[in-house]
């Protein structure tokens, strides 16, 4: 990998770090106040959105490893780096989040089920959730900032989690208020709805990390890059195009046609301008060119 290029994604890595690393510290700050104002206010939605944050702790550790593996240079067993890392981090984070999810769906539907009567919350117990919903969703909007510049699975990942968390005090918040005016039925079916969203968000990380473990690559971005290469004065023609990622960096493997009376230094120039037409578009970090004589393959 070219100076500049292994330079961008030490730097992504570096901003990545930064953004788990603020979620580590203000979920481990929530969780314990939650779970400590929830015993005292006698809140059980807000003592089980205090076990969530601490759940989320271990998520973005996960995350944060991931992003740790990711950073380390190729070795004999890893030629081409660790990058992966990143994207097995965010499966291993959507694991969690449904875990969570699934365990607050099957909270809620006992609490549903039982004829134990609900017991009247501290109102203290409001501003505590709602505080805690208002702080997550800022950490939410600075980690999506972050996945959307550096191209992060992984923190893109921690970003959702980050939102997933905050509707969940949100909806502890409104189901600890409805209890205040008598509807305790509402606190429930707010976690029932918040449990969707939380497995619907797991859904989705976990899906595109599998998509792009197994070289996914979407169609219309493979369009753009093949748009790209036509560009190149002296390319015929487009004979194979492939990309996929690796980790959030992208690895694009193209043979294309040329002029069949261009000598080697003449094909190595222009797989040069190839390769410089693509690096560092839509985070593309590696290019492999191969070339074929169009009039031969024609014959």
């Amino acid at each position: 990998m070219r100076m500049e290029g292994r330079q961008f994604v030490e730097d992504r890595l570096k901003q990545g770090k930064r953004g788990v690393w603020i979620s580590i510290v203000v979920y481990g700050l929530l969780a314990c106040a939650k779970l400590g104002f929830g015993w005292y206010t006698a809140s059980r939605a807000l003592v089980a959105d205090g076990w969530n944050s601490a759940s989320d702790v271990l998520a973005s550790l996960a995350i944060l490893i991931g992003l740790y593996v990711a950073g380390k240079p190729a070795d004999d067993d890893h030629r081409y780096g660790h990058f992966r890392a990143e994207t097995a981090a965010a499966l291993i984070a959507a694991l969690l989040m449904a875990f969570v999810g699934v365990d607050l769906l099957q909270g809620t539907f006992q609490l549903l089920l039982s004829d134990q009567p609900m017991e009247k919350p501290d109102p203290l117990a409001i501003y505590v959730a709602g505080a805690s919903a208002l702080v997550m969703y800022g950490v939410y909007r600075i980690n999506r900032s972050i996945a959307e510049r550096t191209n992060n699975l992984a923190v893109l990942a921690a970003a959702y989690d980050n939102r997933s968390d905050a509707l969940v005090s949100a909806g502890a918040a409104v189901g600890i208020a409805a209890a205040q005016w008598g509807a305790s039925l509402l606190d429930p079916i707010v976690a029932l709805i918040v449990s969707g969203v939380i497995l619907k968000t797991a859904w989705q990380v976990g899906a595109e990390a599998v998509h792009s473990l197994m070289d996914g690559f979407k169609e219309e971005k493979l369009d753009e890059i093949a748009e790209r290469i036509e560009q190149v004065e002296g390319v015929r023609e487009i004979v194979d195009l492939r990309a996929r990622y690796h980790g959030s960096a992208v690895h694009v493997d193209v043979t294309i046609g040329v002029d069949h009376h261009l000598n080697v230094v003449e094909s190595h120039s222009l797989t040069e301008q190839v390769e410089q037409k693509l690096l560092g578009y839509q985070n593309i970090q590696r290019v492999y060119v191969h070339v074929e004589p169009a009039l031969w393959r024609q014959s």
